[in-house]
């Protein structure tokens, strides 16, 4: 109940508190000036509620004052029971009731849930120096006496808190003026030994207060304070347009702002003209304008809270399931839905039962106008920002086009709702029947969401939760005396790397002995659902022949695309055959291996995910905290509000993918831990031994996928908390490529391990990926329309579909070899059978699998640009590709020359 009730009632002013300070840090990259700015903040936000406040405790004083001689006369005359009757019959008589007199303490009770979270934020989440103060994390202990540290700050905190009491009390009896002093002195004992940095924005509240004390004693107050705040927005602009280090986004955001305040007299006027004229019905009329604005909450509670984050999830629920103690991602829904009652519900209901009719009103159209606003920002303007990891981090999205046509259409038209709003609501009756649909159609998508990601997770968890193993055992056996054959399949590699791996780390010549290289190498899509069929099934699993075969479900040729080389290296050939983690086995995002069942030979396994804790156990030096239960808890509100936002706004409030929080312990590195573990632990996962025929394994890893996760420690590239080294490469700061060396040195040490033993001569070796990265790469001869042209302006450059392919032949060596051939991933069969099957046929289509596949590509292939990257974006029985999504690309990949938009058929 504490949880729910913080989550509730403290969890929004944290956030808010935690956004502004954010945002001063931005702006004067200080510390102390952000804590100060979050005290002007709070203080601004506050300003309604105090007035509120303020006019409440004067009226209590009023009418207590107007009482006064008669309650005195009566205490005198009248003494028990006589008095208690005399008493109430006198407040009944005067509509008065003894609770009413909490009037008084208003302004005290609002501060108490501001402190809490101001307290919570500020008391372990910033450090830094400022001005005296050494270690804004700490008392400030500027004097010591002894062994005695004495902290300035609370002193002066307590000395501007009893002169604002002073000020503000002065004629006041001492019953009013003795709770303000009471609470300066508790909040003393509680703030003195407390991280300075609270202690400081504490005392800038008081400063701030103290302020507005002085304006409430002068004739027109809010006036006066118009004017002041007007006249500072003058050196504070010049200062952020002129003189900030900041981005130009940030320092428009500050100008608009600026602007609306000096623009406030003006929307003051017109709105009180509305009230009187469009809005009056509404503003005369109580239960209609309280049903409105409880209808228009509800809808944003319910879409941000939970409509969006389950229709994520609903999305992929595998992907966010046994991330954390938390199994059911049920439970992120669940915690943001509460999260978002706190600010759709709990504070909009308090702030709006507080004011005036008047003012209610306005509170009723504009939920109204934001309410319908959101829903056309999260369904019409959709955008796509491409693949997000279970961190919700866009994995490739650099240009939100947050300046667009999109952008500015969606501005258009979200000024038009208002518009609209203020135009039609005049007895809220269209928009309680438009607020009622809405909120029974956004019911049912709820319901549709939390049954499909329940019904996910109770089959993942029935049939093929991961399990957590307690040793490694063998999981494949390694021929000493025949034939092994190996596709290791790295998700997502990138060929663009190699050559300046090989700079940064020479040893890779003699770890990778044998192996060719081939940088002109091509995919046939920049996902892994169409691009990785061909690693396993070659041309006859590229999307335009899948797409040939109309009569078969596309998920059962995915299925025959993995079990192709299995099959025909079992049943034709007599090897055994294994293979772990694959790609979208059943077109489910986990391993099950039901599609493996009508083959008992071939044998399937889940490595990655089952390995992490024992593997943790072993390398302590290399674990990191598993954060995605505290990243998952915090940002799911944020993406949901980034997805109800306006498009202009989206980038700001993503912030390249921390949505505006201050804890930089919530990196999280579990994924990429979890492939890191399985694929260090290869040489454990092989039982070397004589056998009377070979051996084929396929193995799979995404570690260069999780390029959201973690940069490593050089030059090892190992994971570690706090990395100190990041290589010599030009790509240091480049996350894939340290994914990618942490695989490539993971790999090596499994490639001594099976020199060791002998038999690195005797196994054939394919590494291959299923497409490359997101982004442009310089080895492409550059060209922006037809980079923009193949993409759409998502992912950006040729270099997603620059795939990795390497191959190392029996009884290969020398340095690691680059040849230029024109190659694609889906060589990756013929590769690896050449020579060992004679005519090779495909188990499912009968056709012969060329050893020699130049003839397939002498006059190029055709690719997909199609962004359908979940089976249910495509069709039942082919991939869902416009015509004007085929491409023709032919000999040498990096000239755009051979980059022709053309549909295969």
């Amino acid at each position: 109940m504490a949880n729910f009730l913080y989550t509730l009632i403290i969890y929004p002013l944290y956030e808010i508190i935690e956004c502004i300070y954010v945002f001063f840090g931005k702006v004067t990259y200080n510390t102390g000036f952000s804590v100060i700015g979050v005290s002007i903040g709070i203080t601004l936000l506050c300003l309604p509620l105090y007035a509120v406040a303020e006019k409440w405790q004067q009226i209590e004083r009023d009418k207590q004052k107007a009482m006064e001689a008669q309650l005195d006369r009566i205490k005198k005359t009248f003494s028990g029971d006589e008095r208690y009757m005399m008493t109430t019959a006198f407040y009944k008589e005067n509509n008065y009731n003894p609770i009413m007199a909490l009037r008084s303490s208003f302004g005290l009770l609002i501060q108490i849930p501001f402190f809490m979270a101001a307290y919570s934020f500020l008391s372990h989440s910033i450090s830094g120096s400022f001005y005296f103060i050494k270690d804004m994390g700490k008392p400030d202990a500027l004097f010591s006496i002894g062994n005695f540290s004495i902290n300035i700050l609370p002193v002066a905190m307590t000395l501007i808190n009893i002169v604002a009491g002073a000020i503000y009390t002065k004629g006041f009896k001492f019953k009013d003026k003795a709770p303000i002093y009471g609470m300066a002195l508790i909040f003393l004992v509680i703030l003195y030994n407390s991280p300075s940095g609270l202690v400081l924005y504490w005392t800038m509240n008081n400063v701030f207060s103290l302020v507005k004390n002085v304006f409430y004693k002068l004739k027109n107050p809010l006036k006066s304070f118009y004017i002041m705040c007007c006249a500072l927005l003058i050196p504070a602009s010049i200062f952020v347009l002129l003189k900030a280090h900041t981005k130009m986004m940030n320092r428009l955001f500050f100008l608009v702002i600026v602007i609306g305040i000096y623009c406030l007299p003006f929307i003051v006027k017109l709105i009180s003209k509305l009230l009187d004229t469009k809005l009056y019905y509404l503003t005369e009329h109580k239960k209609e304008r309280h049903t409105i604005f409880f209808l228009s909450s509800v809808i944003l509670w319910l879409l941000i809270g939970y409509v969006i984050p389950s229709s994520l999830v609903a999305s992929s629920p595998i992907e966010f399931t046994d991330l954390t103690v938390h199994s059911n991602p049920q439970f992120y829904i669940n915690n943001t839905f509460i999260q978002a009652a706190g600010f759709f519900l709990f504070w909009a209901l308090c702030i709006y039962f507080l004011f005036s009719k008047r003012i209610q009103t306005i509170f009723a159209a504009f939920m109204t106008a934001l309410a319908l606003c959101a829903i056309v920002n999260t369904y019409i303007f959709v955008m796509n920002y491409g693949d997000i990891s279970n961190t919700l981090k866009f994995l490739s999205c650099e240009d939100f086009g947050a300046l667009s046509l999109a952008s500015l259409f969606n501005i258009i038209l979200s000024i038009a709702i208002f518009v609209l709003v203020f135009i039609f609501l005049k007895t809220g009756k269209i928009f309680t029947y438009i607020n009622s649909i809405l909120l029974l159609v956004m019911a049912a998508v709820s319901i549709g969401n939390t049954y499909k990601i329940n019904s996910s997770y109770i089959d993942y968890k029935k049939n093929y939760a991961q399990g957590d193993a307690s040793k490694v055992e063998p999981i494949f056996t390694l021929s000493k005396n025949q034939p092994n054959v190996l596709m290791l399949y790295l998700d997502m590699a990138q060929a663009q790397f190699v050559e300046e791996q090989i700079k940064e780390n020479p040893d890779f010549n003699r770890q990778f002995s044998g192996f060719v290289n081939y940088p002109n190498v091509l995919s046939f899509n920049g996902h892994t659902i169409m691009g990785s069929p061909g690693c396993y099934g070659g041309y006859e699993s590229t999307p335009p022949e899948m797409n040939r075969r109309s009569d078969i479900p596309l998920v059962e040729k995915h299925n025959q695309a993995l079990l192709t080389m299995p099959r025909i290296f079992n049943e034709q050939a007599g090897y055994s055959a294994v293979i772990t983690d694959p790609s979208w086995p059943n077109y489910k995002h986990f391993c099950d291996f039901s599609f493996l069942e009508p083959y008992p030979n071939i044998k399937g396994y889940q490595t990655v995910g089952n390995y992490y804790r024992l593997w943790a156990s072993e390398y302590k030096d290399s674990v990191i905290p598993d954060n995605s239960d505290k990243i998952l808890k915090r940002n799911i509100l944020f993406f949901s509000i980034f997805r109800a936002s306006p498009v202009v706004l989206r980038k700001l409030i993503y912030k390249n993918g921390n949505y505006w929080n201050t804890d930089e312990s919530m990196e999280n590195g579990k994924s990429s831990l979890d492939n890191y573990s399985s694929l260090s632990l290869l040489p454990r996962f092989a039982k070397i031994e004589e056998t009377s025929n070979g051996s084929f394994v396929a193995f799979i890893n995404q570690l260069t996928h999780e390029n959201d996760a973690m940069i490593f420690e050089a030059p090892d590239y190992k994971p570690v908390a706090k990395v100190t080294k990041k290589g010599s490469s030009r790509f240091d700061n480049n996350i894939a490529y340290h994914t990618q060396m942490a695989s490539f040195k993971l790999l090596g040490t499994f490639f001594d391990y099976l020199r060791e033993n002998g038999i690195y001569d005797n196994t054939r070796i394919v590494i291959v990926s299923d497409h490359g990265g997101e982004h442009q790469e310089d080895c492409f001869e550059k060209n922006d329309d037809l980079d923009r042209a193949i993409t759409g302006g998502q992912y950006w450059g040729r270099g997603h579909y620059h795939c990795l392919l390497m191959f190392k032949d029996f009884n290969a060596s020398g340095d690691l070899k680059f040849d230029n051939t024109f190659m694609t991933n889906a060589d990756t069969p013929s590769l690896l059978m050449k020579g060992l099957i004679e005519n090779p046929v495909n188990p499912f289509t009968g056709k012969i699998i060329p050893a020699d596949t130049s003839k397939i590509k002498e006059n190029g292939v055709y690719i997909s640009a199609a962004d359908t990257h979940q089976p249910s974006n495509n069709g039942k029985y082919t991939f869902s590709i416009k015509p004007n999504q085929w491409w023709h690309v032919k000999d040498n990949i990096f000239k755009a020359e051979n980059w022709k938009q053309e549909a295969p058929y």
